[in-house]
């Protein structure tokens, strides 16, 4: 299977999710791509919508070696492979660590342009991510952001995800979604025909559109940079 872009994926990802139609449900769209996904999801489940920023935190001294991922929400994530493998104090990899936070809570507050941040609460929180590839470690920071928030329920969903991911991650949220798994998975961007980057400004459209209209509303020619909502 192969989507045609982010928006196709959400609405298909969203046959998935109808049973949290019309219920205290909560969307979130991790960064990059996971945004124009969640999107539609929101809109077919009637469901607000929000952005959860997690980043990669790579060691300095070891160029493509990933220490681990840090999100909002406090969530973070160590890779412990690497931890036992660099030669480095545990004090210099916070310090590692604490720098990609601050990283995050900037690239939150730009995205979402002044608007307060939207927790979970008591509700149903859906992380959706564009996809998971092998050792994507930022949805295992985002999901422990999330949980630290106390959702009722925490389940993630996502297009297209590497089966041992899957698994992986069911040890994380409450339930684990995914239209499309398949058994190895290096590269998201091998799912779609359109993978282009999200800039800034689409993320932040979609999410003021997210607010202003009624989740679920068609408006007639709507369009956020080039996009058809």
């Amino acid at each position: 299977m192969r989507f045609r872009d982010r928006a196709d994926a959400g609405r298909r990802l969203a046959t998935l999710l109808l049973n949290y139609g019309g219920h205290d449900t909560r969307v979130f769209g991790m960064n990059g791509g996971g945004v124009r996904v969640a999107y539609e999801v929101a809109q077919a489940l009637g469901a607000p919508l929000e952005l959860w920023v997690s980043r990669l935190v790579e060691v300095p001294v070891q160029p493509g070696s990933r220490l681990g991922a840090v999100a909002e929400g406090e969530g973070f994530f160590l890779n412990a492979e690497t931890v036992r493998s660099v030669d480095v104090p545990a004090s210099q990899m916070t310090q590692w660590m604490d720098a990609e936070a601050g990283e995050v809570a900037l690239e939150a507050q730009r995205l979402r342009g002044g608007h307060p941040r939207m927790e979970p609460g008591a509700s149903t929180a859906v992380l959706v991510v564009e996809g998971i590839a092998v050792e994507d470690l930022r949805v295992y920071a985002a999901l422990r952001g999330l949980r630290r928030r106390s959702p009722r329920k925490l389940v993630l969903a996502a297009p297209v995800a590497a089966g041992e991911e899957l698994e992986r991650l069911r040890l994380e949220a409450d339930e684990v979604l995914c239209r499309h798994p398949v058994w190895a998975l290096l590269t998201v961007e091998h799912a779609y025909d359109d993978f282009h980057g999200l800039p800034d400004i689409e993320v932040r459209q979609l999410l003021d559109r997210a607010r202003e209209r009624r989740p679920g509303r068609e408006v007639p020619g709507a369009e956020v940079a080039g996009e058809w909502l």
